[in-house]
């Protein structure tokens, strides 16, 4: 999972929410709020786990295999081997490290007529609970006007951008 930093315009005029390049007529906001994202880490640790261990068992059958065909096979074959396994184990301890270190994410989540949409991510929460407060009152007095540029988080894993569906379809904990 990668976790990109982006600078996006939070921008609230003539009774429009404009969150980078998506805009939200105020008058079809249903519901605004604050969704706590956490790192579930057990999932983390038993992924890794699961992710390792098959390829500790696949060194140790290509180490096996290497041992049983004796001298046919030159030493340097199950040197690559062993590399190779040791690499890729490293790879996944890296990511091991970076997934388990991930903060502690706010999401500002909008619902409209038809769904929700996750509009804003940002490990502050006073930032997130500061722009809901500013939206509700935006409903409430039309003549408001407020800008703010943010650092928005992008969650990524593989091809999947988590983006429009919140609570319990895609990001509700993120591993």
């Amino acid at each position: 999972m990668n976790v990109k930093h982006k600078h996006i315009d939070f921008r609230i005029s003539r009774r429009t929410l404009w969150v980078g390049e998506h805009v939200y007529p105020l008058a079809g906001v249903t519901r605004i709020r604050r969704v706590d994202l956490k790192p579930h880490r057990a999932r983390i640790l038993r992924r890794y786990c699961r992710e390792a261990g098959a390829w500790i068992g696949i060194g140790l059958a290509a180490l096996v295999l290497v041992a049983c065909l004796g001298e046919s096979v030159p030493p340097s074959v199950s040197v690559l081997a062993l590399l190779a396994v040791v690499g890729i184990i490293a790879w996944y301890t890296v990511r091991l490290i970076r997934d388990l270190t991930l903060p502690r994410m706010y999401l500002l989540s909008l619902s409209t007529a038809g769904s929700n949409h996750e509009a804003l991510i940002s490990t502050d929460k006073q930032l997130i609970d500061d722009l809901i407060n500013r939206v509700v009152d935006a409903i409430d007095n039309p003549a408001l006007e407020y800008m703010i540029s943010v650092d928005h988080l992008e969650i990524t894993q593989g091809d999947k951008i988590f983006g429009d569906h919140v609570e319990g379809n895609k990001i509700n904990n993120v591993s």
